[in-house]
């Protein structure tokens, strides 16, 4: 037990969210590899960069897709000797390394789209076949669509992956969507659009790419909300023996929060009721915030500011 919690039944929670999180990924690489698949076939039949830049998009999603399942599936190994948090990071690396592969093929999105631009210059581009407007009309449904799904699943299972997910998932709708326009647009005449559109869509990968790395390694490297730490320390001053907070350290393991806690309390307060004042504390945390384990410690009110550890928010 940990300040009234059943470890093991937290634990096994946890590792269920984890495993639902899994089947909605499974899902993302499947729908993600139907489309590549048509998409880059249909690209060259129908002479479309625009449909081929799409399809090398969905691409990123079934490599970003394997990437968070394993990720997920590491994370749901029990803590050990050299891991005693648990695996709940290898989540956010997993995260990391999608946005890393976004980042490359984005590139080489953008590089292509400028080919085109080349070629449109050039007059050597060629009018897109029907058949990659049915294409990017279905691939702009479907990733709508696992967008949805992602949102809603991210929201009831707290999933920083399945969040990476649905913003890429997202990006994919809208470039799915700008592609099906610039496809019609060079079947109007407007020939630019095709490359254009490649370019386009290379330019919102790597925005994509940008954002989920940025998050990424700001909780990597122990970057933390500040409001969430404010609303930690109004909850910890409502707990009744708590003088004041002296400090809160705060860092994820995955969607999980550790904290590192110091209270101020009466110095007249023996250990064994200062114990169980930080168990209360810790208690509190819990069920309020659903945090995975804060390490309380007392300090006595009337201690001097410099003989203890500051909070950076002071």
């Amino acid at each position: 037990m940990d300040a009234g919690r059943n470890i093991f039944k937290d634990e096994q929670r946890r590792f269920a969210r984890l495993k639902s999180a899994q089947h909605a990924a499974a899902l993302n690489l499947f729908v993600y590899g139907g489309l590549t698949v048509a998409e880059l076939w249909i690209a060259q039949l129908a002479h479309s960069r625009a449909l081929a830049a799409d399809g090398l998009n969905n691409l990123t999603g079934v490599a970003s897709a394997l990437i968070l399942l394993w990720g997920l599936q590491i994370s749901q190994q029990r803590p050990d000797s050299e891991h005693r948090f648990g695996h709940w990071r290898f989540q956010i690396i997993a995260t990391l390394f999608s946005g890393l592969i976004m980042l490359v093929v984005g590139a080489d999105v953008v590089l292509d789209g400028y080919h085109g631009l080349q070629a449109w210059a050039q007059g050597k581009v060629q009018v897109p076949g029907i058949l990659a407007v049915y294409v990017s009309l279905a691939a702009g449904i479907a990733m709508g669509a696992i967008s949805l799904m992602n949102h809603i699943r991210a929201k009831q299972l707290n999933s920083s992956v399945l969040r990476t997910a649905s913003k890429d998932s997202f990006s994919d709708a809208a470039t799915s969507t700008g592609t099906l326009l610039a496809i019609l647009g060079a079947k109007a005449g407007w020939l630019w659009l095709d490359g254009g559109a490649a370019l386009a869509v290379g330019i919102l990968i790597l925005y994509a790419a940008w954002t989920i790395l940025r998050d990424a390694i700001f909780e990597l490297t122990d970057g933390f909300d500040t409001k969430k730490i404010a609303a930690y320390r109004q909850t910890i001053t409502q707990v009744p023996g708590v003088l004041g907070v002296q400090s809160i350290e705060a860092r994820y393991a995955g969607d999980a929060v550790l904290l590192t806690i110091g209270i101020r309390v009466d110095p007249k307060m023996t250990v064994a009721d200062s114990y169980e004042l930080g168990e209360q504390v810790e208690r509190k945390l819990m069920d309020k915030y659903d945090i995975l384990d804060a390490d309380v410690k007392t300090y006595p009110a009337d201690l001097p500011p410099n003989d203890a550890p500051q909070d950076p928010q002071n």
